[in-house]
């Protein structure tokens, strides 16, 4: 007669299965073909990151960047970060494989690079981190009038997001680029003093302006949308942001100059897209350092 399975026996099975699908996940996360990491020498103070075809390059780059870059967070959402995170800066050129790219992810989901960057800070910097929730200071999007109008440059686009990603999933092909200075539809860009967004929705946009935390302004909080509205809009938002961060190129070619004498981000919220930022405090999901090494040169 058998012996029946103590607990202890169950609970060791069950840890080797999440085991063995965590490695899983992990040899099927897609990867830089090859990887190059050096100290950046220049002490400049710009900062780059472009990627050209297959080819991924970030100029005087720190590891809190590159952080908050893979996993779509804010610096605020980084706990556990060493002090070299922030001052110690690095040059890394790296080539993606040559299989086209996937349709773009849906909302909420890590693009091919964001995933390639994060395999490269596990292999190369040892990186090693695990969500949490925190209660924070939020600041929650809500209308910004009782009669709920719109401001000029909050437009409903025409373009079904959803739709357009599953059909090009379905077609097994990549959208084709728009021309040269225009963003494509169900995307955005935030640079200093601008933000524009094509065809997402209020939570999508809210995610776009707590991305100015990097680029000039110090909200310093997430933004979640509490709005109400449903579909999806455009935004073409101008402000004064109140630092100009010594970056190189980001966002689409067009974009207009820095205007100092421009609105703050918070006027021109209100004037511009019939919005304002209401304080709250709310869960909010954070990620947790749990081990990260220099790398070593190469």
């Amino acid at each position: 007669m058998s012996k029946p399975i103590t607990a202890s026996i169950v609970v060791a099975i069950e840890l080797v299965a999440i085991v063995a699908l965590h490695a899983q996940q992990a040899a099927d996360r897609p990867r830089f073909e090859v990887a190059s990491i050096k100290p950046n020498v220049s002490n400049d103070g710009r900062i780059s990151v472009n990627r050209t075809g297959s080819r991924y390059t970030a100029s005087g780059i720190s590891l809190a960047l590159l952080i908050r870059n893979a996993y779509n967070v804010q610096e605020f959402q980084v706990i556990g970060m060493p002090a070299w995170g922030n001052s110690d800066r690095f040059d890394i050129v790296a080539t993606m494989p040559a299989d086209p790219d996937p349709a773009p992810p849906s909302p909420g989901v890590p693009s091919r690079q964001s995933l390639m960057v994060q395999a490269l800070l596990e292999e190369r910097f040892r990186l090693a981190v695990h969500k949490a929730t925190r209660e924070m200071p939020v600041y929650a999007l809500v209308m910004a009038n009782s009669d709920r109008k719109l401001g000029p440059s909050l437009r409903r686009s025409t373009v079904d997001c959803a739709a357009m990603i599953a059909a090009t999933r379905a077609r097994g092909s990549v959208p084709s680029l728009p021309p040269s200075g225009e963003l494509p539809p169900c995307s955005s860009s935030v640079a200093p003093g601008n933000i524009v967004v094509r065809s997402q929705t209020m939570a999508e946009i809210a995610t776009a302006l707590s991305r100015l935390t990097n680029t000039g302004s110090s909200l310093g909080r997430l933004i979640v949308d509490r709005t109400g509205l449903e579909g999806y809009y455009d935004v073409d938002l101008h402000f004064a942001p109140d630092r100009i961060p010594n970056v190189g190129p980001a966002g689409p070619q067009g974009l207009p100059p820095i205007d100092p004498d421009a609105a703050s981000i918070y006027a021109a919220m209100r004037e511009q897209l019939g919005l304002k930022l209401d304080s709250q405090r709310a869960p909010v999901e954070v990620i947790v350092i749990d081990r990260v090494e220099k790398p070593t040169a190469d």
